[in-house]
């Protein structure tokens, strides 16, 4: 078994249980907590709710914060001058430190996306440094002032596409 699987199986068994009521939606984040601490020996807080599931690890680096599910918000400080579609649903947010990784589900084609991105991230002061186009899926870098931006674009199962936005401050 890998080091990883049993923080799968700890998040995947609160997911579960997090469907059952409210008491037992505390004893899967206690269990999940105890599971991951056990086996990263960090500090773990889990925190599952009827839209989805945070998980915040106190690590020697930092603060790793990760929401998922049908309806996360994007981060309060998330910079307005990153142009996003019109149409989104954020489905995952993780942080850690000077990085923030998006995933948006987006109903656009890979291609549209393609030049909407090039087009709305250059409207916003972006410089490119990056744009590869290919048949399973997209990806574009650019820089602003001290930051970067990588965005990768794939087809979704619905005919859609799903959007990882990686923003980096250089610290």
């Amino acid at each position: 078994m890998t080091r990883h699987s049993p923080l799968i199986a700890a998040l995947a068994l609160a997911l579960v249980l997090s469907a059952c009521g409210k008491a037992e939606e505390k004893a899967a984040e206690t269990l999940a907590e105890k599971a991951l601490e056990a086996n990263s020996g960090q500090d773990v807080d889990v925190d599952i709710n009827e839209d989805g599931q945070t998980v915040t690890i106190q690590t020697e680096d930092g603060t790793l914060t990760q929401s998922s599910g049908d309806n996360v918000e994007l981060p309060a400080d998330f910079p307005s001058d990153v142009a996003l579609p019109d149409d989104y649903k954020v489905m995952s947010v993780m942080t850690m430190g000077p990085v923030t990784s998006v995933v948006l589900e987006v109903p656009e084609s890979p291609s549209d996306l393609f030049t909407a991105f090039k087009s709305g991230q250059a409207d916003q002061g972006w410089k490119e440094t990056m744009a590869m186009q290919g048949g399973e899926g997209s990806m574009l870098g650019f820089e602003k002032d001290d930051r970067s931006l990588l965005v990768n674009l794939g087809r979704s199962e619905d005919g859609g596409t799903m959007v990882s936005l990686s923003l980096q401050s250089k610290q």
